[in-house]
């Protein structure tokens, strides 16, 4: 649409000539720079102001001309044009006569024919006097400027009206009235216009005068330069015999007025700062285009029309491929090349007139700009209204301004609407932010080059730095590459191949600090650009919940299994008849198992509560704490032949008695599972040695000390990794007794050591607490 109206613009520039006078400006500036040497060939003698003192104010006797042709004679010249108006005979018969005289023993001689209106659309001829008539050649010289009062162009023929259809008229311009005589053709490259051609390359109102005047053969004059180009001569000096022939011979002999106020003056192209141009020196130029065929050819209205049309619509298709930023220096740019080509053309020999474009392509981005302007606030109006229509109610901006709605003011409604739309897309931001921040896994997003373009605070904190901008960047393949997994994964080939309507990656890990973690990748497209979604999930909960259950099932398949296994055998046994126990005995040891199996069940509950249940901590007297934990105990040592010495150490005088800040009823079941697997694993006849210490510090030392068998290595790393090293397979493996009071120790923030001592058998279990 833009490029139609600019084509329209400049196609009625063209062809309605409304730019004519810029159309000049460009025109005559060009003629300026492309000047010319002298002319060859050609000399003025110029009736100067010097000419003047010397002979005499103006008009001279007729025989004064009669004897400067005499002296131009004897250098036999080529032609010679006296531009002077002869059409009056001279009050002394003589004066006409030595003058004819001249004229026909001179070269070939021309002489203005001229022309005034003699009113109601007629004309009058200023012909030379008879007896110079047919003593010379006739030319017309006159100068049919432009409206703005500029002489650029000439017509080889003019005459009165209707004389163009008469036989022997019209009469040839002077120029080519003194080529004519010399017997030099015109030319082969000199290009003229014709009267039948449809349209003139610069309008000129002189073209068609008023006057009865008719004029054919339009041609563009070459100038060859400002005033005083062409070679002259002073007509004082060529009386005189001042000049030598050899300036003069063989060559065309310009005769005319130079002298200030006396005959016409011009005003030229090629005038410039200097003063008007002596008609005389416009023949001069005239004759030069005519002989060098330098001349001017315009390119038709039609033609430029069409260029223009070509040109501009290249640029607007420019803007629309380069976009604004270069739009703008495209269309300013456009205009003086395309002046530099129109001035280069015209060095050629045509003249292409580059205004029609400039014009237009001086509008073309302000248009161009508006309707892209208009466009964009459309597509915004659309887009607000699309918001609007999707908006959940999100009560960011009060409604449309009635004020506003009633007046109609359409930019006042449209930046309202805006308002909206804005506040709706920052609280969708906002939500969407928030919403980040509060997941509970780890998000990473990054782009096709696996750069990190966002980050939320649980992935900040997973990789160690101070807020989720720090790793915005970041190589997301080297973040996923400090993850463990059970087998080795190449996440550059991983994250390239994921595309999103594929599926995405799962894979387990483990960082460095023995967590695990599922790390999952996907991806996605965002206005029509993938993007590559991570999150981390921490499945340390989950990993511990599996191996709890794992606990569970080597708790069923083995302690408990054990017991109710030998219930089983012992009942088989006896009811096969392959083994006779008294009933009393039978049943005793069936209680027995079965009293076995239900203080396993009993303890692995307890395990299971010590690692989920609340700590109650409260002040307790070592002392009473260390009898309640062993009044149960005795009886199982004295049993089992096995001694229990007990050491409660007290405080120095200085401290108050020995209190203990604990869970009572865990630490109770820690203290009884130790002297309970002691006394188990001791041999008949020994002892269990239990000593309690309280220091200053409030730290809780209980030791106990067995002499049994001892624990093998493997038992030791399984007691030292606590909950991973789950009961082993036989009576003195480590089992839920021990595992309980491990778990006491940690959530206490306490240990539990096991070692052998250095002299004698058995082990030694040292649990402290911080109390």
């Amino acid at each position: 649409m833009i490029a139609a109206a600019l084509i329209g613009l400049a196609a009625t520039l063209a062809l309605g000539g409304w730019a004519w006078r810029l159309d000049r400006v460009v025109y005559d500036l060009a003629l300026t720079l492309w000047s010319r040497p002298p002319p060859p060939g050609i000399v003025i003698v110029a009736i100067d102001d010097a000419s003047v003192d010397a002979l005499g104010r103006w008009p001279w006797p007729r025989a004064v001309h009669a004897t400067l042709l005499e002296r131009v004679a004897l250098a036999r010249p080529r032609a010679v044009a006296l531009d002077l108006v002869l059409s009056e005979p001279d009050p002394d018969s003589r004066q006409d006569r030595l003058l004819a005289e001249a004229l026909g023993r001179a070269a070939p001689v021309v002489l203005p024919v001229a022309w005034q209106p003699a009113g109601f659309g007629s004309s009058m001829l200023l012909l030379p006097a008879e007896p110079f008539r047919s003593a010379a050649r006739l030319g017309v010289a006159e100068a049919a400027v432009d409206a703005d009062g500029v002489l650029r162009h000439a017509f080889l023929y003019g005459g009165p009206t209707g004389s163009i259809q008469t036989p022997g008229l019209p009469y040839p311009h002077l120029a080519l009235a003194l080529m004519q005589a010399a017997g030099e053709p015109l030319n082969l490259r000199t290009h003229t216009e014709r009267r039948s051609d449809s349209a003139a390359p610069i309008p000129s109102t002189a073209e068609f005068p008023s006057a009865g005047w008719t004029r054919d053969s339009r041609l563009l004059i070459r100038y060859a330069g400002p005033p005083g180009t062409v070679e002259r001569v002073s007509y004082a000096d060529v009386l005189r015999g001042a000049v030598p022939a050899e300036r003069l011979a063989g060559r065309y002999v310009l005769v005319g007025m130079t002298a200030q106020g006396l005959g016409d003056t011009l005003a030229t192209p090629v005038n410039g700062r200097h003063q008007a141009m002596p008609g005389i020196e416009v023949l001069a130029n005239t004759l030069y285009t005519l002989r060098s065929g330098d001349t001017i050819a315009a390119i038709n209205d039609s033609s430029v029309a069409l260029l223009s049309a070509v040109l501009l619509s290249l640029l607007v298709f420019t803007f629309g491929l380069c976009g604004p930023r270069v739009a703008l220096p495209a269309a300013l740019l456009s205009v003086p090349v395309a002046v530099g080509a129109s001035l280069l053309a015209l060095s050629a020999g045509w003249w292409i007139s580059p205004v029609p474009y400039a014009l237009a392509a001086l509008l073309a981005y302000p248009l161009w700009s508006w309707r892209r302007l208009e466009r964009a606030v459309s597509g915004l109006d659309r887009e607000i209204a699309r918001l609007d229509a999707e908006s959940i109610g999100t009560p960011a901006v009060a409604g449309v301004n009635p004020v506003s709605a009633a007046t109609g003011d359409a930019l006042d409604l449209r930046l309202q609407a805006l308002q909206r739309a804005g506040a709706l897309v920052r609280e969708a931001r906002r939500f969407l932010a928030d919403l980040l921040a509060t997941l509970p896994t780890a998000m990473l997003v990054a782009d096709e080059q696996g750069r990190v373009l966002l980050a939320n605070p649980k992935a900040a904190k997973l990789f160690d730095v101070e807020a989720p901008e720090d790793l915005a960047g970041l190589d997301l393949q080297r973040l996923l590459g400090e993850f463990a997994t059970a087998t080795d994964v190449d996440w550059v080939a991983g994250l390239a191949g994921l595309n999103p309507a594929g599926p995405g990656i799962a894979v387990e890990g483990r960082l460095a600090d023995a967590r695990d973690f599922v790390i999952q990748a996907a991806a996605v497209d965002l206005q029509d650009v993938r993007r590559l979604v991570v999150t981390i999930a921490d499945v340390e909960p989950v990993k511990q919940a599996q191996r709890e259950r794992e606990e569970v099932l080597a708790f069923v398949s083995h302690d408990l299994r054990s017991p109710a296994s030998s219930i089983v055998l012992l009942a088989d046994l006896n009811l096969q008849g392959r083994l006779q126990t008294p009933h009393d005995e039978l049943l005793n040891e069936m209680r027995r198992l079965a009293a076995r199996t239900l203080e396993m069940s009993e303890d692995f509950v307890r395990a299971a509560q010590v690692r989920n249940g609340p700590l109650v901590r409260r002040p307790l007297r070592l002392d009473a704490l260390m009898e309640d934990a062993l009044a149960d105990l005795r009886a199982q040592a004295l049993s089992a032949g096995v001694a229990l010495q007990v050491e409660i150490v007290p405080l120095p005088p200085t401290h108050a008695a020995p209190t203990v800040d604990v869970d009572r009823l865990m630490l109770l079941r820690a203290v009884g599972n130790l002297v309970s697997n002691a006394i188990k694993h001791s041999p008949r006849d020994t002892a269990v040695e239990v000593r309690a210490e309280r220091f200053g510090d409030g730290l809780l030392r209980v030791r106990v000390r067995d002499h049994g068998p001892g624990m093998h290595p493997d038992q030791m790393r399984q007691l030292e990794r606590g909950d991973e090293g789950v009961a082993v397979g036989d009576d003195r493996g480590i089992g839920l007794g021990l595992l309980f009071v491990q778990r006491v120790a940690r959530r206490h923030a306490g240990t539990l050591r096991a070692t052998v001592p250095t002299r004698g058998t058995g082990v030694v279990f040292e649990l402290e607490l911080p109390s």
